[in-house]
């Protein structure tokens, strides 16, 4: 028993010494974007705001040749809240889509979820 312990000990501690984080990912996060799923003609999108106080918008983006542009916005949520977002892709032809958490007061863009390629 003492030796499964201390072996865990130590793997604990290295794990944490080879990935710090940073003070302020420690005090606040949790921001979550999922990727995007269709149902119909309807691309659903969900998103979590982060644990820091402020407000947060959910995004559906769809990838261009010029970057990402965003298709459908989530209003204004608040720290520790959900919502989904939906988009009617109707006719737009294939394309690639993303769900991203914005904080309003910060760099933009806190979490970007995988990417979902379909077509309408």
């Amino acid at each position: 028993m003492v030796t499964v312990a201390a072996a865990f000990g130590l793997a604990l501690s290295t794990t944490l010494v080879a990935n710090p984080q940073p003070a302020a990912a420690l005090a606040c996060g949790g921001a979550s974007a999922k990727t995007p799923w269709k149902s119909g003609s309807t691309i659903w999108g969900e998103g979590f705001a982060g644990s820091c106080s402020g407000d947060y918008r959910i995004t559906i983006e769809r990838s261009r040749y010029y970057g990402w542009e965003s298709m459908a916005q989530s209003i204004w949520i608040k720290a520790n809240e959900g919502t989904v977002v939906t988009y009617n892709c109707a006719g737009t032809g294939t394309h690639t889509f993303r769900t991203t958490v914005w904080k309003s007061g910060s760099a933009g863009t806190i979490a970007t979820s995988g990417t979902f390629r379909t077509s309408c």
